[in-house]
This record gives C-alpha cells, sequence and structure tokens, in this order.
C-alpha cells in the first residue's frame, strides 16, 4: 500500500473540511500519515506529500527533493502580489489544486487543477418561514451591509444573520465604518448574545443554529466584492445551499454565478430577486448538488490528482536544482540586505 503524508495538520475545522475527512475515507487504498510539522517527512521519503494551505519552508525543499509535492492553497493568497512573491516556491510543486478557477489566472504552472470541497452540513428541509439567511466570517460583513443598502427590499424581510460574535465586538466600530455607503450611518448596539448594527440583528454562529437556519429560511443571500482575495474564494456556502435546497442570491460580480451555471444549476443573482420566491425558484436542486460534490466524489477528485502527479513527468533534477539554488540567494541578498539596513 502506497503512503502518503498529509499536513500540516491543523485543529481548525477548514483542515478536516479540506483534508482530514476526504483522505480518511482513503485509508483503504493509501497509507494516510498527517503530519503538524514538515520537519517529520523523512528526507528519504519519495512518494507524494500533500501539503494544505501553508507554504513550506526553502528547507523542505532542499531535505526533501524526492518526494512529489502537490500543493491546494485553499485561501493561502490574499493578493495577486502575495503569489508573484511566490512564484519561484509555487514552480517546485509537481502539481496545485485550487478551488476557484480565477487562480489559474495568476499561477504560472502548466500542472494546476481544480478540486471541490464537498458539501457537508446536509438538513433535510422544513417548511419554510418567512424569513432569510446569511452566514459568514466578519470580513464580509462589511459587503453584506453595503448590499443591504443597495437592495432595501431586504430590509422588509425577517432574517437570520450568523458570524462569529467575538470577532465582530471586537471588530465592531471598523467593520461599520466599511459597511457605510453614503449617508446611511448605522447605530450600533451590543448585547451579550447579539450584535444589532442598524435593525440588522447577528448572533453566534454555531452548527446547531446554521442548521436550524438551514431548515426553516426561505432563502439565504451571499456578496462578494470583486477584490482579490473575495473574488477568488471558492463558492462553497452556495454548494452548500444548493445541496440543501435553500435558494440562493448573490450580487452580480460574485465568481459562484459562473462557477455553479457551467453544471447546469441555477444560480440566482440579486437582479431576478423577488419575493416571495416564484416556483422555478423553489425547484429542487439537491440531488444533483448531494451527488456531484459528495464526500465520495471529492476523494475521487483527490484520486484523480494523485494519478495525475505520479503519472506525469518527473521534474528534472538540474531544473530543481537551479530553482531551489535561485530560492537561495535571494534569500541569502534579502539578509545581507536587512544586515546593511540595520547597520546604518
Amino acid at each position: 500500500m502506497k503512503s502518503i503524508y498529509v499536513g500540516p495538520e491543523s485543529d481548525k475545522p477548514s483542515f478536516s473540511w479540506v483534508s482530514k475527512d476526504i483522505f480518511d475515507t482513503l485509508k483503504d487504498e493509501y497509507n494516510v500519515i498527517y503530519f503538524r510539522a514538515f520537519k517529520e517527512i523523512p528526507k528519504s521519503f519519495d512518494g507524494l506529500v500533500f501539503i494544505i494551505k501553508e507554504m513550506p519552508p526553502l528547507s523542505f525543499f532542499v531535505n526533501n527533493w524526492k518526494s512529489r509535492k502537490i500543493y491546494i492553497p485553499v485561501d493561502f493568497f490574499k493578493s495577486e502580489k502575495h503569489i508573484n512573491d511566490a512564484s519561484l516556491l509555487l514552480k517546485l510543486f509537481d502539481r496545485i489544486a485550487v478551488h476557484n478557477d480565477l487562480l489559474k489566472r495568476f499561477i504560472d504552472s502548466e500542472n494546476v487543477s481544480n478540486v471541490d470541497h464537498y458539501v457537508k452540513y446536509l438538513v433535510e428541509r422544513k417548511e419554510p418561514q418567512n424569513r432569510y439567511m446569511w452566514l459568514g466570517v466578519v470580513d464580509y460583513i462589511p459587503d453584506l451591509l453595503r448590499n443591504l443598502s443597495k437592495y432595501p427590499v431586504l430590509s422588509q424581510i425577517p432574517h437570520v444573520f450568523l458570524t462569529d460574535l467575538d470577532h465582530l465586538k471586537k471588530s465592531l466600530h471598523s467593520v461599520v465604518a466599511e459597511g457605510e455607503v453614503g449617508h446611511n450611518v448605522y447605530d450600533v448596539d451590543v448585547t451579550e448574545d447579539k450584535v444589532f448594527i442598524g435593525n440588522y440583528c447577528f448572533e453566534q454562529w454555531s452548527e446547531s443554529s446554521q442548521r436550524a437556519a438551514f431548515e426553516r429560511s426561505a432563502f439565504a443571500v451571499d456578496f462578494k466584492s470583486d477584490r482579490f482575495y473575495h473574488s477568488t474564494k471558492p463558492p462553497t456556502k452556495v454548494q452548500v445551499y444548493l445541496a440543501n435546497d435553500v435558494p440562493v442570491f448573490v450580487n452580480d460580480e460574485h465568481y459562484a454565478v459562473e462557477y455553479i451555471r457551467q453544471f447546469g444549476f441555477d444560480c440566482y443573482t440579486m437582479s431576478d430577486f423577488v419575493f416571495p420566491l416564484t416556483n422555478e425558484m423553489l425547484t429542487s436542486q439537491s440531488t444533483k448538488a448531494r451527488q456531484m460534490w459528495s464526500l465520495e466524489s471529492i476523494a475521487q477528485q483527490y484520486v484523480n490528482l494523485a494519478n495525475q502527479t505520479l503519472s506525469q513527468t518527473r521534474k528534472s533534477y538540474f531544473g530543481y536544482g537551479s530553482i531551489v539554488f535561485s530560492l537561495m540567494v535571494k534569500k541569502l541578498v534579502k539578509l545581507i540586505q536587512s544586515s546593511w539596513n540595520k547597520s546604518q
């Protein structure tokens, strides 16, 4: 049985979603070894290493030159410059797998593949109530507020907004300031278990509160700006909404519109919005979504990644070594410049 290393392992839920849940289903095919530090991988190992999110240090490429390396950056890159700065390191990977097609435009490599998140948090829908839902991290709340100002019809419908409440409380003033549009200034109020921004109430996300929202919400909204970090995020939430038969409305520039529609799904924008929703908008899409993005289907995508990588021509030792040497020189120059600047 072939061994593969997967990591760096993290206690964050995202690590399970993107890797551990998936590789645990492949233990009949591979001897899966999770690592927390790159130095745990033997220098003599010549099999596959799946690297999730964290960019390895140069020493890893020097010490583990025998292994085949697949990099899955997930949400690692924050800007185009961030990718450019890592361009030489990226050339040392045998394959790069991205959760968003747009990233391919910025990564200079012939061996870039697509992978999806599997659809997690599945529920059985109950009779929808007259309300809609939004869930997301605090970073997306300014976009939510700006779009709520743009589409005032939403302010007339009850809502459930779920986020990390502690984080929101700590960054409340900057979030509100970034989300204010024109003369639309929000009053804020904070209680132990809620944060009010204007007439909008934010509550703590949990699996149980999310489940209840999925079961009963009439529809959901998800807004992303065209900024690099937002536009290159995977369309995970939209996929999960579809798999739970929660009709979802997004803004026109949302990446999910292009991505989801290519598979024959209906992905509605706010330009389509009417309430109550039409029968067409209520058409079930969950069976297809659950099949396409099931844990088993996504695990097969990872198997395909492994097979593609093992079948492709290995990087020449000269080519690999020349990139490593260039990076070592670059690092040395930075150290010299830093020392020089400190001495002045």
